[in-house]
This record gives structure tokens, C-alpha cells and sequence, in this order.
């Protein structure tokens, strides 16, 4: 009974191909998320500037300076 051999190289090449596709998905998802909070800042501190406070989701809180 013969066997052939593992092709390590192969595996190697598929995990690589694999790693390489969800790449630009893990990227773009952090990329998305700093997106999202620099929006969110600055959402917020428009907000702080003209109303005095803001709404986080059903939530409202007065905006205050800190020293």
C-alpha cells in the first residue's frame, strides 16, 4: 500500500491565498471602525458647540469643559 506524500508547499500556498483575499476585508473593517469614531467625535462636539449637549442613542448628556 503505497501513500503519496504531503505537499506542504501546496497547503502553504492555499493558507497564503487565503490569508492574502481576507486581507483587504480585515482592513477595510479597521478602517471602517476609525472612520466611524472620527465621525462620532466630531458629531458630538458640533454638537456640544450649538445645542450644549448630545444624544447617544436614547440617552442625552450636557456637554462640560474639563481643566
Amino acid at each position: 500500500m503505497l501513500t503519496d506524500p504531503i505537499n506542504y508547499r501546496a497547503i502553504w500556498a492555499a493558507i497564503n491565498a487565503a490569508w492574502a483575499k481576507s486581507m483587504v476585508a480585515v482592513l477595510l473593517f479597521v478602517i471602517g471602525i476609525w472612520l466611524g469614531g472620527v465621525t462620532t467625535e466630531s458629531r458630538i462636539v458640533s454638537d456640544c458647540k450649538f445645542a450644549g449637549s448630545f444624544r447617544a442613542d436614547i440617552q442625552a448628556f450636557n456637554c462640560q469643559r474639563r481643566i
